[in-house]
């Protein structure tokens, strides 16, 4: 099973696709930018898991409903970094 990446304070796309890997107990290799994270596998209870960890971590306000609009890595990672 792939491990979680270590607390940095930042959700980029690497750190997604590693966290999105890991709940999934996929490689982050097999998780790719524009890949639907629902038809992977991800469901809303592992969905709000992540959410709960990014949102301690940084303090967004970014929720459950702003990721589950566009579930790709490539998505969230324009909602987090603004790229």
């Amino acid at each position: 099973m792939a491990e979680q990446t270590p607390t940095t304070g930042t959700v980029d796309r690497d750190r997604i696709r590693t966290d999105v890997a890991a709940a999934l107990g996929e490689e982050p290799r097999d998780v790719g930018d524009d890949d639907d994270l629902f038809d992977l596998g991800l469901d809303s209870i592992r969905l709000m898991s992540l959410v709960e960890q990014w949102r301690g971590e940084t303090g967004s306000d970014i929720g459950f409903v702003d990721l589950a609009e566009e579930p790709t890595v490539a998505a969230w990672s324009r909602l987090f970094t603004g790229a």
